[in-house]
């Protein structure tokens, strides 16, 4: 996690900035893994091509299981995730994150109505999901407390006073004033586990967990669980799981893995404005995303997806942790919406000759002297052309651009029918890390 990367073809690519020859690059030749005989195939997915190629929605199964609560999410954003280890894990690999709709079933362990904002780390529940089998999302049916029992009740607030040698606190919320008897409270500061009441401080912002005291005020409680969310800026319970919609906005040449992308945040129901907790970025802004060897790479519908499939424009969902050390977001799942049949594949090259009347590039994709045969780009109406994040045009493009293609390609008339044109930025990662 959060591992720093060191670009592995920094001598080709600078000589793809300058544009200059190298001892083992001739002028006028592109050096890229993305020949464009390197097309994925569907014995690469391990499906049948007409499987892939028909597939129009996306299989789910329902699955149902027991474990501890890790994170929560924002509970006040239309959708939000929490994080889930199910009792038989071996280590945090194994964490679920579970996605929760407006039409999830929130419940306590007698099966009564719960808020999600009373909800603590440690708490042991039981979720039925629809577990989407392609992209790996699991979206909760239904969640079953089973520590909060009938007659807990929820209080949350900012600590407004503490008294230590009468094991009391007061908490304020909704401008009402709860006193806490916390005798008997399991209690968590921060990187105090348990805590006692001296690591605390007034101003903390806390979830409790209390019951009747039978004083018959209902302002006096007896805390069961206390744990402080917030002192100040510093957050004690961070997110760092998140699902994020994205666009993707960068691709380095070399796409072996480890590798490192770029994407744009795009407007989802996960995100709420003013969000304390949240780490990854609002809408519009843009993220580092590092893709390893284990990280799952899915089709639209059904069957795996490969880096040297992607391109810039593409529309992605991830599923991942942040990196506290980088700040990037490292992905465990990542579904590109852009991609599902095969024959359509995306290939770097380097501008030889432009015709803007008949809509047509000449590009060389050679590595070798092998052959002096160049490329035809073919494009129409319906392809897009970008250059960054911008939308351009054909007659934006320069002879000498390095492009990023996605189209289909005929290997006998060396012709590819261009989806999209993406002018490549070609800018390297070691400022991001």
């Amino acid at each position: 996690m959060g591992k720093k990367f060191i670009f592995k073809s920094i001598f080709t690519f600078l000589a793809l900035i300058l544009l200059l020859p190298s001892p083992s690059l001739a002028v006028g030749e592109i050096s890229t893994i993305n020949d464009i005989s390197a097309e994925v195939t569907a014995s690469d997915v391990g499906l049948s091509e007409t499987e892939i190629n028909n597939a129009s929605v996306e299989e789910t199964t329902v699955e149902e299981n027991t474990g501890m609560l890790i994170e929560i999410g924002n509970t006040t954003a239309e959708n939000t995730t929490i994080i889930i280890r199910p009792n038989d894990a071996t280590d945090d690999s194994d964490d679920q994150t579970v996605e929760i709709e407006t039409s999830t079933s929130v419940l306590t362990d007698s099966q009564g109505s719960a808020d999600l904002s009373d909800w603590i780390a440690g708490d042991q529940v039981t979720y039925t999901v629809d577990h989407y089998t392609n992209s790996g999302a699991k979206v909760a049916k239904k969640l079953r407390n089973r520590s909060f029992k009938w007659n807990h009740r929820g209080k949350n607030g900012w600590i407004e006073a503490i008294r230590p040698e009468a094991n009391e606190m007061d908490v304020t919320w909704n401008n009402q004033v709860f006193t806490l008897d916390t005798s008997e409270a399991r209690m968590v500061s921060g990187k105090y586990n348990p805590a006692t009441l001296d690591n605390f401080e007034v101003g903390d912002r806390i979830r409790a967990r209390v019951v009747e005291d039978g004083d018959g005020n209902s302002s006096t409680w007896d805390a069961n669980i206390i744990v402080v969310l917030r002192r100040g800026n510093n957050l004690f319970m961070r997110v760092t799981r998140w699902v994020v919609d994205a666009t993707v906005t960068m691709i380095p040449e070399d796409v072996s893995l480890p590798a490192t992308i770029e994407v744009e945040i795009n407007p989802s129901k996960f995100f709420e404005e003013g969000d304390v907790n949240n780490l990854v970025g609002a809408p519009g802004e843009k993220i580092m995303v590092d893709i390893y060897e284990d990280t799952n790479l899915r089709r639209r519908y059904m069957g795996k997806a490969f880096l040297k499939e992607f391109s810039e424009g593409d529309h992605v969902r991830i599923i991942g942790r942040r990196a506290e050390d980088t700040g990037h977001l490292v992905a465990k799942f990542i579904k590109n919406n852009s991609i599902q049949a095969l024959g359509v594949a995306r290939h770097v090259a380097k501008v030889v000759a432009i015709d803007v009347d008949q809509q047509s590039l000449e590009v060389s994709l050679r590595r070798t002297q092998l052959t002096n045969k160049n490329w035809t780009v073919e494009t129409d109406g319906d392809t897009k052309f970008t250059k960054g994040s911008e939308k351009i045009s054909l007659e934006d493009i320069k002879v000498n651009d390095v492009i990023r293609v996605r189209g289909v390609a005929n290997r006998q008339t060396k012709v590819v029918k261009a989806h999209q044109v993406h002018v490549l930025s070609l800018r390297a990662l070691a400022d991001t890390n």
